[in-house]
C-alpha cells in the first residue's frame, strides 16, 4: 500500500478543530505528533522543506507556518523545534517499528532486507522515497538518514549489527550524491566559463579525486560485507541526470564560475553524473557479490522536485527497479550458478642476504637483513588476511617467482589482490630490445632483481603483470637499489659506514653479463630486437590489472640496510606501527619519505590501469 492519505472529505480531527484562522495550533500538532495512530503521511501538510538549510543530500524540514500557528514568541520558537524533533524521531523509527511487525505475523515470506543511505532512501515527510516504495512489498530494516554519508557509514558500520541481528539476504546502499556536489563547494572543482571549453573540460583534476575517495569508501563497505557476511548481496545504484535550477547545489555554484548558460550547466551536470556511474559501475563489477543499478534516464527531465530529489513518481520508478533486482536475487540459484563470495588475496615475498656465485661469482656482497625484510612483510600479509608465499636465498630462483606469480594470475578474479614484495640485491643488464631508449634516464639499461640463480629482468616482471585479470590489484614493494622507476645508482654515491648499500655496481653487473652472456641474451623478450610495440608498451595499457609500486628509493638514490632491516621497510613498519590505518598509498609514502633521510626517498609509482578505489583504500588491506 502506498502512503496513507485522508480523503478530502475525512479530514484529520485537529484541522477541523483548528485555531481561530483555520490552521493547527502546535499543542494539536503536538498530539497528532505523540499519537502512535500518526502515520508519517498525516504530517506532510504541517512540515515544509527550509530551501536555505542543510545539506546536499539532507533536507531540512520545518514546520509549515502557512497550515500550523507558530507564535512569534522565545516559548513558540522552543515548543516548535521539540515538536519538530519529535516528527523527525516518528519518522525514522516508525519504519523499523514496521518492519519488526511485519516479521512478528509470521506470514511473510520473502527477503529480509537492510538499507543504509542518504535522502533518496530516506526523505522526511515531504516525499515518498526509493525505502517507502520497497516497504509496501518488503521486510526493509530502515537505517538512512538524511545527509548521511559515506564515511560516516565506514566508520560507525551500523549495518553489520543490522545485518547480523536481521539475519539479513540483502543489503541496500545509496550514497556519494554529498562528494558529487562536494557538499556545497561545487564552485571549487569548476574552471571559470571559458566560450571554448567543451562541458569536461569545465571539472578540474580535484573532481575526478572525489569520486576516487567515494569508490574507497565505498570499496571498503563491500570488502568489510562480503568477509563478515559471505551471504549478503549488496546492490548499490548511480544518480540520474539532474537539471540544475539556480539551486544550491548545481545552479548556484556554476553562476558563481560565470556558467550561466542552462544547457551548458545540464551538459556538465550530465558529465559530472556519468563519471560517478562508470566508476561505481566498474567497482561493483569487480566484486562478486555487489549488483549495481544504473538509473541514468529513469527519473527524467521533468521528473525532479528539486535539483537532488525526484518526485514522487520518480521514486517510484526507481523503486520498481530495485524491486527487480531485490527479486532476481531472491530466486533460488541452480548449484552451476553458485559463485564464491569471499574476495581472495595472495602475497609472494623475496628476500635474498646471498646468491649462488656460480652465476654471480664474487660480484655480489652478502646483505644482512633482506630475509629479514622479506619475513617481516610476509608476516603484516597475513596479518592483513593474505595468503603468504615466503621465498629466501636458495629457494628464491627466477623459476620460482614465475610459478608462484603465474598461479596468482590464474587464481585471482577481479577485486581480489595479490602482493609482490622483494628485498634483495638490485643489479642491471644491458638494453637489448629498445625498450629503456625512451625512459628517464636513457641509461640503455635494463634494470633487474637479483634473485638466486640469475637476475630477473624488469621486462620479464612486466610481462608477468601482463598475466593478471582486469580487476585484479598488485601491490609489489622494492627495498633495492635501482627500484625508484628503476635506474642506474651513480658510482658516485656513498651509502656510508655504518650502512650497506643493495645493489650490484655497475661493474660487477657488466662482469656478471659478460660471464652469463648468451643466458641473459636467451632471455623472451630481452634479447629481441627493438620492436615499436615493446617500446611503447606502457602508452598502449596491455597490462589490464592495477600494479601500484613502492619503490625504497628514488632513480639516482641508494636503498640501504642497517640495524635489522632495510632501511625502507625498517620505516614502513615503524610508520604502521605508530598508525595502523593509513588510507591512500601515496599517503603512506608520503608518511614514510618524512622520516627518511634526503639521500634515500621513496617513490610511489603506477603501471596499467587506473583503479582509484585501490590506490586510496586502507593500505595493506584486503
Amino acid at each position: 500500500m502506498a502512503r496513507a492519505k485522508k480523503p478530502s472529505n475525512d479530514k484529520p480531527r485537529e484541522a477541523a478543530a483548528g485555531g481561530p484562522d483555520g490552521r493547527l495550533t502546535l499543542e494539536q500538532l503536538a498530539e497528532m505528533v505523540a499519537d502512535p495512530a500518526t502515520a508519517p503521511g498525516d504530517l506532510e501538510p504541517y512540515f515544509r522543506v527550509a530551501e536555505d538549510q542543510g545539506a546536499a543530500f539532507d533536507p531540512v524540514v520545518e514546520i509549515n507556518t502557512d497550515t500550523v500557528h507558530v507564535p512569534d514568541t522565545a516559548e513558540g520558537r522552543s515548543r516548535s523545534a521539540l515538536i519538530l524533533n519529535g516528527a523527525n524521531w516518528l519518522e525514522r523509527n516508525g519504519r523499523q517499528s514496521r518492519f519488526y511487525r511485519l516479521l512478528s505475523k509470521g506470514t511473510y515470506t520473502g527477503p529480509v532486507i537492510v538499507e543504509e543511505g542518504d535522502s533518496w532512501f530516506q526523505y522526511p515527510f515531504k516525499l515518498w522515497d526509493v525505502i517507502d516504495v520497497l516497504m509496501e512489498k518488503y521486510a526493509v530494516l530502515s537505517l538512512s538518514a538524511g545527509g548521511d554519508t559515506l564515511e560516516n557509514m565506514v566508520r560507525r558500520a551500523e549495518y553489520r549489527k543490522a545485518l547480523q541481528s536481521s539475519q539479513a539476504s540483502i543489503l541496500l546502499l545509496s550514497a556519494g550524491g554529498n562528494d558529487l556536489v562536494a557538499n556545497g563547494n561545487l564552485a571549487t572543482h569548476l574552471r571559470a566559463f571559458d566560450a571554448g571549453l567543451q562541458p569536461a573540460e569545465y571539472l578540474l583534476s580535484s573532481f575526478d579525486q572525489l569520486i576516487g575517495r567515494t569508490m574507497a569508501l565505498y570499496d571498503m563497505i563491500f570488502r568489510d560485507v562480503a568477509q563478515r557476511f559471505p551471504q549478503v548481496q549488496v546492490v548499490c545504484h548511480g544518480y540520474d541526470y539532474p537539471i540544475p535550477d539556480k539551486g544550491r547545489w548545481l545552479g548556484q555554484p556554476m553562476a558563481t564560475r560565470g556558467i550561466v548558460d542552462p544547457q551548458l550547466q545540464v551538459s556538465i551536470a550530465k558529465v559530472m553524473m556519468d563519471r560517478f556511474n562508470i566508476s561505481l559501475a566498474r567497482l561493483a563489477r569487480s566484486h562478486a557479490h555487489v549488483h549495481f543499478l544504473d538509473l541514468r534516464g529513469v527519473v527524467g527531465r521533468q521528473g525532479w522536485s528539486d535539483e537532488l530529489h525526484p518526485k514522487n513518481a520518480g521514486y517510484r520508478r526507481v523503486g520498481d527497479i530495485f524491486a527487480a533486482q531485490i527479486d532476481r536475487l531472491s530466486r533460488p540459484r541452480s548449484r552451476g550458478a553458485s559463485r564464491s563470495d569471499r574476495p581472495r588475496a595472495m602475497s609472494l615475498h623475496l628476500g635474498l642476504n646471498n646468491a649462488d656465485p656460480a652465476h654471480y661469482g664474487a660480484e655480489l656482497s652478502p646483505l644482512e637483513f633482506c630475509i629479514a625484510d622479506a619475513e617481516a612483510m610476509a608476516e603484516l600479509a597475513g596479518s592483513r588476511g593474505f595468503a603468504p608465499i615466503l621465498l629466501t636465498d636458495a629457494a628464491a630462483t627466477r623459476d620460482a617467482l614465475k610459478e608462484a606469480m603465474a598461479k596468482a594470475a590464474t587464481d585471482l578474479q577481479p577485486g581480489e589482490t595479490f602482493m609482490f614484495t622483494y628485498a634483495g640485491h638490485g643489479g642491471q643488464l644491458p638494453d637489448f630490445n629498445g625498450d629503456e631508449m625512451g625512459g628517464p634516464d636513457m641509461d640503455r639499461l635494463d634494470e633487474t632483481l637479483c634473485l638466486f640463480d640469475g637476475q630477473f629482468v624488469d621486462d620479464e616482471l612486466f610481462a608477468l603483470w601482463s598475466q593478471f585479470r582486469e580487476g585484479v590489484r598488485v601491490l609489489a614493494v622494492f627495498d633495492s637499489c635501482h627500484s625508484g622507476s628503476v635506474v642506474r645508482a651513480p658510482a658516485t654515491l656513498d651509502a656510508g659506514p655504518t650502512v650497506t648499500a643493495r645493489r650490484m655496481t655497475l661493474g660487477a653487473a657488466s662482469r656478471v653479463f659478460r660471464k652469463n652472456e648468451a643466458f641473459y641474451r636467451g632471455l623472451p623478450g630481452v634479447g629481441a630486437a627493438p620492436d615499436p610495440a615493446i617500446v611503447n608498451r606502457e602508452l598502449d595499457y596491455p597490462v589490464a590489472a592495477c600494479v601500484v609500486q613502492l619503490s625504497a628509493c628514488q632513480s639516482n638514490q641508494l636503498a640501504t640496510e642497517s640495524l635489522g632491516h632495510g632501511r625502507f621497510t625498517d620505516t614502513m613498519l615503524e610508520v604502521l606501527g605508530a598508525s595502523p590505518q593509513i588510507y591512500g598509498y601515496k599517503a603512506l609514502m608520503d608518511r614514510i619519505a618524512s622520516r627518511m633521510p634526503p639521500e634515500q626517498t621513496p617513490k610511489y609509482w603506477r603501471v596499467g590501469a587506473e583503479d582509484a578505489s585501490f590506490e586510496s583504500q586502507l593500505v595493506f588491506s584486503v
